[in-house]
Protein backbone atom coordinates (compact mmCIF):
# COMPACT_ATOMS: atom_id res chain seq x y z
CA UNK A 1 0.00 0.00 0.00
CA UNK A 2 1.17 3.56 -0.55
CA UNK A 3 1.59 5.89 1.63
CA UNK A 4 0.71 9.81 0.95
CA UNK A 5 3.20 11.64 2.41
CA UNK A 6 1.94 14.87 1.18
CA UNK A 7 -0.98 13.86 3.86
CA UNK A 8 1.23 12.59 6.66
CA UNK A 9 4.17 15.42 6.89
CA UNK A 10 1.60 18.10 8.11
CA UNK A 11 0.35 15.15 10.67
CA UNK A 12 3.81 14.49 11.92
CA UNK A 13 4.95 17.91 12.45
CA UNK A 14 2.31 18.75 14.40
CA UNK A 15 3.14 15.27 16.80
CA UNK A 16 7.21 16.74 17.06
CA UNK A 17 7.74 17.82 20.51
CA UNK A 18 10.30 20.42 18.65
CA UNK A 19 8.40 23.37 17.42
CA UNK A 20 8.38 24.07 13.94
CA UNK A 21 7.91 27.31 12.47
CA UNK A 22 8.03 28.75 8.43
CA UNK A 23 8.62 32.31 8.17
CA UNK A 24 8.42 34.31 5.12
CA UNK A 25 10.76 36.82 3.72
CA UNK A 26 8.38 39.48 5.33
CA UNK A 27 8.83 37.76 9.31
CA UNK A 28 5.68 37.16 9.13
CA UNK A 29 4.77 33.68 10.84
CA UNK A 30 2.90 31.47 7.90
CA UNK A 31 2.82 28.28 9.80
CA UNK A 32 3.93 27.30 13.21
CA UNK A 33 3.46 23.70 14.99
CA UNK A 34 1.44 22.46 17.73
CA UNK A 35 4.21 22.22 19.90
CA UNK A 36 4.70 26.13 19.89
CA UNK A 37 1.97 26.13 22.92
CA UNK A 38 4.26 24.54 25.22
CA UNK A 39 7.14 26.01 24.21
CA UNK A 40 5.46 30.07 24.15
CA UNK A 41 2.06 29.38 25.57
CA UNK A 42 0.39 30.70 22.45
CA UNK A 43 -2.10 28.35 20.11
CA UNK A 44 -0.46 27.74 16.64
CA UNK A 45 -3.63 30.53 15.19
CA UNK A 46 -2.72 33.18 17.95
CA UNK A 47 1.12 32.96 16.05
CA UNK A 48 0.35 32.47 12.67
CA UNK A 49 0.25 35.80 10.43
CA UNK A 50 1.95 37.68 12.85
CA UNK A 51 5.87 39.08 13.22
CA UNK A 52 8.21 36.27 14.60
CA UNK A 53 10.02 39.55 15.65
CA UNK A 54 7.03 40.18 17.92
CA UNK A 55 8.07 37.58 20.18
CA UNK A 56 11.96 37.54 20.15
CA UNK A 57 13.91 38.54 23.76
CA UNK A 58 14.53 42.32 23.05
CA UNK A 59 18.13 41.71 24.09
CA UNK A 60 18.29 39.00 21.58
CA UNK A 61 16.87 40.89 18.85
CA UNK A 62 19.98 42.42 16.90
CA UNK A 63 22.43 38.94 17.13
CA UNK A 64 18.68 36.98 15.96
CA UNK A 65 18.11 39.50 13.40
CA UNK A 66 22.28 38.68 11.93
CA UNK A 67 20.97 35.11 12.28
CA UNK A 68 18.20 35.60 10.10
CA UNK A 69 20.12 37.78 7.28
CA UNK A 70 22.65 34.78 6.68
CA UNK A 71 20.11 32.37 6.68
CA UNK A 72 18.76 34.60 4.05
CA UNK A 73 21.99 34.69 2.36
CA UNK A 74 21.70 30.97 2.04
CA UNK A 75 24.14 30.06 5.09
CA UNK A 76 22.13 27.32 7.15
CA UNK A 77 22.44 28.42 10.87
CA UNK A 78 22.13 25.54 13.60
CA UNK A 79 22.58 25.23 17.19
CA UNK A 80 21.88 29.02 17.82
CA UNK A 81 20.76 29.63 21.48
CA UNK A 82 18.07 32.74 21.64
CA UNK A 83 14.85 33.64 23.85
CA UNK A 84 11.74 34.39 23.42
CA UNK A 85 8.99 36.05 25.28
CA UNK A 86 6.35 33.71 26.82
CA UNK A 87 2.55 34.60 26.46
CA UNK A 88 2.92 34.95 30.57
CA UNK A 89 5.64 36.96 30.21
CA UNK A 90 8.61 34.68 30.90
CA UNK A 91 11.46 33.78 28.43
CA UNK A 92 11.56 30.98 26.57
CA UNK A 93 15.70 29.96 26.08
CA UNK A 94 15.58 27.78 22.66
CA UNK A 95 18.10 26.46 20.51
CA UNK A 96 17.23 27.21 17.19
CA UNK A 97 18.24 25.60 13.51
CA UNK A 98 17.07 27.84 10.27
CA UNK A 99 16.96 26.36 6.58
CA UNK A 100 16.36 28.39 3.97
CA UNK A 101 14.07 27.62 1.23
CA UNK A 102 12.95 30.18 -1.90
CA UNK A 103 10.19 31.97 0.04
CA UNK A 104 10.12 31.15 3.30
CA UNK A 105 13.16 30.09 6.48
CA UNK A 106 11.91 26.97 8.31
CA UNK A 107 13.20 27.44 11.83
CA UNK A 108 13.43 24.37 14.74
CA UNK A 109 12.77 25.67 18.19
CA UNK A 110 13.42 23.09 21.31
CA UNK A 111 13.76 24.24 24.59
CA UNK A 112 17.35 25.14 25.97
CA UNK A 113 16.38 23.83 29.18
CA UNK A 114 15.53 20.53 28.67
Amino acid sequence: MAVDLQALYPKLIHLMLDTVFVVDRDNQIAFVSDACEALLGYRADELTGTPITDYMHPDDLAVTRASIIRVMNGQPHFDFRNRYIRKDGGDADTLLSHADGDMYRIKRHRSATG
